[in-house]
């Protein structure tokens, strides 16, 4: 029997019973649900905290060594960033300014009543080319207005409820930060992540008004979060990094964009359950369609055993059985996947707009999620075809 006829028997074995397919297909789509929606938190949960390492303009990033991770409210001097500024090759250096400790939103619009957020306030010298965002860019000139930022419109709804698509609405919303009066005088987006539920920009000047000398242990513009490294277009950056390494000493992490993101991802995957949490949610969606696979395929075969036995009589081979089987399996797998994909983009879509988070469908997690399911199916129908391999045909009819 050639490869077209077996297929067409696998499909037909499939389809003798619609009731019974769509309800296999349902509890497949299900388990690709589920390994979907762990693969995607887990993304979202890398792609959310280097977002802001993507929307930086710079060739290499310098961080406090005790900086574990962008979370970690560790800074080190500005001389090392002038330090950097000197060295031969490189164009320029620019601090970056984070907070998150002190820096709590609340709206005022209740009286003064409503409960206090925090938010990561981010604070940068304006005339620095650092941000590659065009909606930042063009508001500059917005933040040199003294007690004005603007804020992420991808914050978190439920906990910074404010106009955000009504620009003359949102300046007007009575907003406090750090206990002192701010305006919010426009958005961009850069979105949330685990340890952030929205996002504000300022000046540097204002950030240093808003978390003082007590809060950042001195001169608040004098201890830097970030600083952004530009190279010379014709310099090599690796050589460059190498050299600023060699010159900052072994308090400050210098790292080219990839290597800084990669560090960044690493902290959360291994340092962090949060890897093997989501890891675990992958095995389990795999599990429970291994278990749904198992039972339509079997009782597909508990159908079908006479004619099975009439096909076994008539000397077909142990190795027939087995492809017929892997085949129908892996039918089951691809038409299972379709609903399973659709079911996932609606769910990523909601989830990006409730959460902020970067919920995205990426041809990776696809492929491997693809991969999964038909492991999963292919697994199953070589469990359920042991009953038919083992079956004495003379005891079948």
């Amino acid at each position: 029997m050639n490869r077209n006829r077996k297929t067409s028997l696998a499909w037909k074995n499939l389809t003798h019973d619609w009731r019974r397919l769509i309800v296999a297909l349902a509890g497949i789509a299900f388990a690709v649900l589920l390994m979907f929606t762990q693969v995607g938190f887990q993304n979202a949960l890398f792609d959310s905290q280097v977002k802001i390492i993507d929307d930086l303009q710079g060739d290499i990033f310098l961080t406090s060594k005790a900086k574990y991770t962008l979370a970690a409210e560790k800074r080190f001097s500005i001389t090392r960033l002038h330090q950097a500024r000197s060295y031969p090759g490189v164009r320029g250096a620019y601090p970056l300014y984070t907070e998150l400790t002190t820096s709590v939103l609340k709206d005022l619009a209740q009286g003064g009543h409503g409960k206090d957020y925090p938010i990561r306030s981010i604070g940068f010298y304006l005339e620095d080319p650092i941000f590659k965002s065009r909606e930042i860019n063009v508001q500059r000139f917005k933040l040199r207005v003294p007690a004005t930022a603007l804020i992420d419109v991808h914050s978190r709804k439920s906990k910074f409820p404010f106009p955000m698509q009504d620009p003359v609405a949102l300046a007007r919303n009575p907003v406090e930060l750090a206990r002192k009066k701010i305006a919010l005088v426009g958005t961009f987006r850069l979105g949330t992540d685990f340890a952030h539920d929205g996002n504000l920009i300022m000046s540097a000047q204002n950030f240093g008004r808003y978390f003082p000398q007590h809060q950042r242990f001195g001169d608040p513009l004098g201890v830097v979060d970030m600083g952004i490294v530009h190279v010379d277009p014709a310099q090599d950056v690796d050589a460059i990094c190498r050299g600023l390494k060699n010159l900052l000493g072994r308090d400050i992490w210098v790292h080219t964009r990839q290597q800084f993101r990669d560090h960044e991802v690493q902290f959360w995957d291994k340092s962090t359950p949060i890897g093997v949490i989501f890891n675990a949610g992958k095995i389990i969606g795999f599990i429970v369609g291994m278990v749904i696979c198992y039972q339509v395929i079997y009782a597909d075969i508990a159908d079908h055993m006479p004619e099975f036995a009439t096909l076994k009589a008539m000397g077909y081979t142990h190795e027939f059985f087995i492809r017929l089987i892997v085949t129908e399996a892996l039918l089951l797998s691809l038409i299972g996947f379709i609903p399973g994909v659709i079911a996932s983009r609606g769910l990523y879509f909601f989830l990006t707009r409730s959460t902020g988070l970067l919920m995205k469908m990426t041809a990776e997690s696809m492929l491997l999620v693809l991969l999964l399911t038909m492991a999963m199916c292919i697994a199953s129908g070589l469990l359920a075809v042991r009953k038919l391999l083992k079956a004495d045909p003379a005891s079948l009819f």
